[in-house]
């Protein structure tokens, strides 16, 4: 396979994966879709770490949301009453999205390698719920643990009661 044809398949997923799936806004007077105006005008103080948070290696890094920037901008707008199907719309209200979901935009990531990111994908899906944030953390804790040779308790197995699983 040619690093052309490679492209070509990584470029569909990319655009038509999340449309099959349902998580894209739905709308047809957009250019663009609501949340990459958000992410343009976030992204400037988006705070990539030098090393993937998992297993450290400074090699096709990506920052990792714990909650779906789609979904929450969906919901919100939702929430509000806010049409963001055209670029007129999004662009009116995004610094208000931006101001009211500073946490999630910008203090909720992570930085992984390529390979953690979709195997963190993999298991929660491409647009995680929203209410995973939690469970996604321990997953990454887990997975730093056993990157780092250690594993999931620092327990003793055979020194754990009963009282160990309250």
């Amino acid at each position: 396979m040619t690093l052309a044809t490679c492209g070509a398949i990584i470029w569909e997923i990319k655009t038509e994966l999340p449309n099959f799936y349902g998580i894209m806004a739905k709308n047809t007077n957009n250019n663009r879709i609501p949340v990459k105006w958000v992410r343009d005008k976030a992204k400037a103080a988006y705070e990539k770490q030098s090393t993937c948070y998992i297993c450290g290696t400074s090699e096709d890094l990506e920052l990792h949301h714990l909650a779906s920037i789609t979904l929450l901008l969906n919901g919100w707008a939702d929430r509000k009453s806010y049409d963001i199907s055209t670029d007129e719309g999004i662009l009116a209200v995004r610094d208000e999205f931006i101001a009211e979901h500073h946490k999630e935009i910008y203090d909720d990531v992570y930085t992984f390698c390529n390979h953690h990111h979709v195997k963190l994908h993999g298991v929660y899906g491409k647009a995680p719920a929203l209410n995973s944030a939690d469970k996604q953390r321990r997953w990454i804790e887990i997975q730093k643990a056993k990157c780092e040779g250690g594993s999931e308790s620092k327990k003793s197995p055979t020194l754990s009661s009963f009282s160990d699983f309250y």
